[in-house]
């Protein structure tokens, strides 16, 4: 149990090292351990007064684990941040564009009303055959 994650539903969201958890583990009441079992308490004190070294070692490696994520979301922001630049460069230019665009359309629309204005012939014109 030291070494391995309990088995008993109830020790799965967390435990102590103690007799308490020992004894529901192993499917036994305290008072057998505490009677037959002196040297096992024993071990399971000395156990739980050290720090678990898988405990430093998965905190150890989480830290350095985190510590990536870390650097890939900021490399990913910069990532970003550029696309966003050059996206919103973009939309400027495009915005530019439609406006010149608008003015070369009202300028042609203009252009296009006065040659179909009909122009008024004269009375004094005269026929020549």
């Amino acid at each position: 149990m030291i070494e391995q994650r309990p088995s008993h539903p109830a020790l799965q969201n967390g435990y102590r090292l103690e007799v308490a958890t020992l004894a529901r583990e192993a499917g036994v009441g305290r008072n057998a351990i505490y009677t037959n079992h002196r040297s096992i308490i024993d071990a399971l004190k000395l156990a739980a007064a050290r720090p678990h070294p898988k405990a430093a070692e998965s905190l150890e490696e989480k830290v350095v684990e985190l510590r990536a994520v870390i650097r890939e979301m900021q490399a990913n922001e910069r990532r970003l941040l550029t696309q966003n630049a050059a996206l919103l460069q973009r939309a400027l230019s495009a915005e530019a564009d439609a406006q010149r665009y608008r003015r070369q359309n009202a300028r042609l629309v203009a252009t296009r009303n006065e040659a179909a204005r009909p122009t008024p012939i004269g009375a004094g014109a005269q026929n020549t055959r």
